[in-house]
């Protein structure tokens, strides 16, 4: 398999000016929150994963608001921070982040901070995600909170026996190419220490990372691929190219409405990893208030119900959960956890390793040849 990481010459733009303290308090000078998300109409790009929107949705808002959003899909929040550094808010109005990375963004002065009450629809959210400490500064909220999901490893029970509860199976060689996961170094770096005991998978000691790598390097016979978007791992899991993966909640009931086999998933008893996203306004964005705008249409609880049936992991617009009991959706939102949001916050929360060059490196070499 070729090497499908990052290069160094990327890595030096990510971490450009970052001062590695990734996590401390910064103050984004000049930039206030403010202006009531409204009416403003055309064009604006988003840089995102491709199931922060359901199809038909887009078109839909473009019809009944002139909102016309231009997405552009990615796999790895480095990969989108890195783009976002280059070009800016001249040609990226807004761009989804995970839990841990959308601070650095702030670090970096990437983002404009929000107030939420700008946005009519946010009072359809849970109140938990208005007050997430980890998007809360003195500037105001750093992005509209969106969803959330623990990483848990999908099997298929024909060919996975006996019932799994550990990483340890997708080391077994009678799975030579029946594995994919999404192409996210740090996060792959990550299910790595779990698997193999550390006790911070986002901040290994140089001897669990080795132990890590190792761990990744004997695992690639295994591998089929690395896909760009989650939907890919569904669709292999479908139509039974793979019998494991990498995937979020929900995954059970996705591979059944894409016509595939019976599939079962659980969060390995070494420990997992989760995000919380959201979507982040860029600054200096040449179509801030259109975005802006698409984030009032496109966050209601309609759009967001229906998301939920698509993809399958609980989402943080409380309102979307009672439509979704009063369209007799309410069994299997409550086993996804959608009306458990609290859950969020007790996860290992995807963000950037302060050690980021040595992850990338680590996951390179290991996935080299």
């Amino acid at each position: 398999m070729s090497n499908q990481g990052i290069s160094r010459r990327g890595f030096m733009r990510l971490t450009a000016g970052a001062g590695l303290g990734l996590l401390g308090a910064s103050v984004l000078s000049g930039c206030k929150p403010g202006g009531t998300a409204g009416k403003a109409q055309g064009s604006f790009n988003w840089m995102t994963w491709g199931d922060h929107y359901v199809p038909g949705q887009l078109e839909k808002i473009a019809a009944d608001f002139k909102i016309q959003a231009n997405p552009t899909l990615f796999s790895d929040n480095s990969e989108a921070l890195l783009k976002l550094q280059q070009v800016g808010g001249k040609q990226i109005d807004m761009c989804s982040a995970d839990a841990l990375w959308v601070p650095v963004y702030h670090e970096q002065k990437l983002i404009e901070p929000l107030d939420l009450d700008d946005f009519p629809v946010s009072k359809e959210l849970y109140s938990l995600a208005r007050e997430f400490k980890f998007w809360t500064t003195s500037e105001g909220y750093l992005a509209y909170p969106f969803g959330w999901s623990p990483i848990q490893v999908a099997y298929n029970p024909k060919y996975v026996t006996p019932a799994p509860d550990s990483w340890q199976v997708l080391w077994d060689p009678k799975f030579k190419q029946r594995i994919a996961m999404e192409l996210q170094p740090f996060d792959v770096m990550a299910f790595m220490g779990c698997a193999t005991g550390a006790k911070e998978p986002y901040n290994m000691t140089d001897e669990e990372l080795a132990k890590a790598k190792q761990a990744l390097k004997d695992l690639m016979p295994n591998i089929l691929k690395f896909v760009e978007q989650n939907v890919e791992v569904v669709q292999l899991l479908a139509n039974e190219t793979i019998w494991l993966g990498t995937q979020n909640l929900g995954v059970e009931d996705r591979v059944r409405d894409a016509g595939g086999p019976e599939i079962k998933a659980f969060i390995p008893k070494e420990g997992t990893v989760g995000f919380i996203d959201g979507e982040m306004i860029a600054i200096d964005a040449a179509n801030r208030d259109v975005a802006r705008a698409f984030l009032n249409e496109a966050e209601k609880a309609e759009w967001i119900a229906e998301n939920f049936i698509q993809f399958g992991r609980p989402l943080f617009n409380e309102r979307a959960y009672k439509l979704l009991e009063e369209k007799g959706h309410k069994e299997r939102a409550d086993r996804y956890l959608y009306n458990q949001p609290e859950i969020a916050l007790k996860m290992n929360l995807k963000g950037p390793a302060p050690r980021l060059e040595e992850y990338i490196n680590a996951f390179n070499e290991a996935t080299a040849g």
